[in-house]
């Protein structure tokens, strides 16, 4: 039975390796291993301490030729997963792999809803912005074989060339399949979501944070991803303390207590949870307190996946000090035309004209973006492993 081996360019909190995936595969018999390459292409450094689950079967990539000697040392007939674009951008990454004819390489392709918004670029510089942000250029080799697979890619029905492909496609939507890639090489599975879902299914909460209305925080004047949302001390204030007047207000109406899913970053701020007084503030049971919830405020949190999977009503606001933030507007209208739900100005509206529909229907966004139908009930990785080892056997018959 041959290892498995995960590809990662980043190592990130709440990442798949982070996830029971790897141990459910180790509870099947495989051994399992991560090769951290943020290190080889100057893409990123690692970090131990943002995937601390990572650890025991981490290897960090030096160069290529550690690539090589470690794929030399892989026992027969291993699985390799990455990210499809992974090889797509690093072509040198598939000669190396693919040097050994008994790999199987897996490309993940998911479908997401992009929440990054902004005028549109030059096709020009589009690329070049590319290249320079994955440091394509390293080595130099791998540029030139970057533009020779994506001209490929581009015209090669028409050359008769083949460009560069994985062994089988990890995919979560059927519209997501290119139209030239094999069918018996696709397997369809859900995105990442529905598998904190299965891994969550046990969680629980507090029988006092039960039929509750769950803010999903994103600290927007605190995170890192927010570095230019960050404003003066006085509109900080303004902003949270419009906030908990508006959630306090929504209580009243629906009679609920309202519960804080908190940021994981808030950690890094040990008197953050004072900024909502008299809520309950919780960390790490987000998708528990979602499945356990009445309502589901929020500006643009990814984690409103969650409401999609329970079925959960979405209420989702705004703030005057966003005004100038077209990002953000822009990302809480995406997520409302998704989801079909309402957006309110927290300062200004009146939540006793709140008519909140009760029975959402996400039937379309979950079939799109969360899990296909026909896909089972269980880990994503492990079952690829499973599908993929199935066909093998059937071949040797």
């Amino acid at each position: 039975m041959g290892k498995i081996v995960f590809l990662e360019l980043r190592l990130l909190r709440n990442s798949m390796i982070e996830t029971y995936q790897i141990k459910q595969l180790e509870a099947l018999g495989h051994k399992v291993e991560v090769w951290f390459l943020g290190s080889l292409f100057g893409v990123a450094n690692i970090d131990i301490n943002v995937a601390p689950e990572a650890t025991q079967y981490l290897t960090i990539i030096q160069n290529l030729k550690h690539l090589k000697t470690k794929i030399g040392e892989l026992e027969d007939e291993p699985i390799l997963f990455s990210q499809l674009g992974l090889m797509y951008y690093y072509p040198i990454l598939f000669k190396v792999v693919k040097s050994r004819k008994d790999i199987v390489w897996v490309g993940r392709l998911t479908n997401k809803v992009s929440l990054v918004t902004g005028t549109q670029q030059n096709i020009l510089a589009s690329i070049f912005g590319t290249v320079l942000f994955f440091k394509l250029y390293k080595p130099f080799s791998n540029l030139f074989m970057y533009a020779i697979q994506k001209i490929i890619r581009k015209y090669g029905k028409a050359t008769k060339l083949k460009a560069y492909e994985p062994d089988y496609l990890m995919v979560s939507n059927r519209k997501l399949i290119p139209h030239n890639f094999p069918k018996e090489k696709v397997i369809l599975t859900h995105a990442d979501d529905y598998n904190i879902h299965l891994i969550n299914k046990k969680v629980q909460v507090d029988s006092a944070l039960e039929d509750a209305i769950v803010f999903l925080d994103q600290m927007i004047f605190y995170h890192p991803d927010f570095k230019d949302v960050k404003e003066e001390h006085e509109n900080i204030e303004s902003y949270y303390k419009s906030l908990n007047t508006f959630l306090n207000n929504i209580s009243e109406k629906y009679n609920k207590t309202v519960v804080i899913a908190g940021h994981p970053e808030s950690e890094k701020y040990p008197n953050y949870a004072q900024r909502f007084p008299g809520k309950q503030f919780v960390i790490g049971k987000s998708v528990a307190l979602v499945r356990s919830s009445y309502l589901v405020v929020t500006h643009y949190s990814a984690a409103v996946n969650f409401a999609t999977i329970y079925n959960k009503p979405v209420l989702l606001i705004e703030s005057v000090l966003f005004a100038r933030r077209e990002r953000i507007i822009d990302a809480i209208k995406l997520v409302s035309s998704m989801l079909d739900a309402p957006i309110i100005k927290m300062e200004s509206f009146d939540v006793t004209y709140l008519n909140l529909n009760t029975a959402p229907n996400y039937n379309e966004y979950r079939e799109k973006y969360i899990k296909p139908s026909g896909t089972p009930d269980e880990l994503s990785h492990p079952y690829v492993v499973k599908h993929i080892l199935s066909k093998n056997e059937s071949r040797a018959l």
